[in-house]
């Protein structure tokens, strides 16, 4: 049960982490063709705020991880945050695109 938890939680880690990095380079690039279009500066805004649900899901689910990996005393506490974090983001997500 502890390794398939802690591989779901490295799969999630890695999505998140992939998610995150791939989203900050194109918030970047985005940044500097703010002029080019009046419509750039509202979507740079949400993937901007895009980029920072995956960056907390991203550090919830390192927290899960490293605490399941390591036995920690408060490896269930990171894993409850986790899985409430899926789900506020999951819900932040389908508002903001949907």
């Amino acid at each position: 049960m502890i390794k398939a938890l802690n591989l779901l939680n490295a799969v999630l880690l890695a999505l998140a982490a992939t998610f995150f990095l791939t989203l900050g380079v194109v918030w970047i690039i985005y940044s500097f063709y703010l002029d080019a279009t009046p419509r750039m500066r509202t979507e740079w805004v949400q993937l901007g705020r895009v980029t920072l649900i995956f960056a907390g899901l991203m550090a919830c689910a390192g927290a899960a991880f490293l605490g399941q990996r390591r036995a920690a005393r408060w490896r269930w506490l990171a894993q409850a945050v986790l899985v409430v974090s899926l789900a506020l983001g999951a819900t932040a997500l389908i508002e903001l695109l949907g």
